[in-house]
């Protein structure tokens, strides 16, 4: 049987401190207690930016604003497939504080803390990516 294949969009939010959030997958979920970037799924008839738009809103109540694409990939898992795309995002407040509505936690790290984490695979050329952006 074909594995199941998902498109998904994922958020690169910093804040003034140039220090990007990433939350935790809560208990139950694929890849439980893995650090990732947050987002999700996008739905049939849904832009990448639409889905970080709710997705955020969704896992963590922040209001955001979807911009420029960052980096694109594929990534088999054992159990599905995904293309995943990371976008730079801001925050459309601030001030908004973050509420972990499906998330287990989140933090906000330096990038070059990203590899005291334990991400999803599929996160892991974003993360060398990011470190090389960074260094630019």
């Amino acid at each position: 049987m074909p594995k199941k294949s998902y498109n998904v969009a994922a958020a690169l939010i910093f804040d003034k401190q140039k220090r990007i959030l990433i939350t935790r997958r809560p208990a139950g979920s694929h890849l439980e207690g893995y650090w990732e970037f947050p987002g999700g799924t996008i739905e049939k008839d849904e832009t990448p930016q639409e889905a970080l738009v709710r997705e955020i809103k969704e896992e963590i109540n922040l209001d955001i604003k979807a911009g420029e694409l960052f980096w694109q990939d594929h990534f088999e898992y054992d159990v599905k497939s995904i293309n995943i795309s990371f976008y730079f995002c801001d925050r459309l407040n601030s001030g908004q504080q973050i509420v972990p509505l499906e998330i287990a936690e989140f933090r906000w790290v330096k990038l070059e803390e990203l590899y005291e984490f334990k991400f999803p695979p599929a996160d892991e050329a974003l993360i060398n990516r990011l470190r090389d952006y960074n260094s630019s």
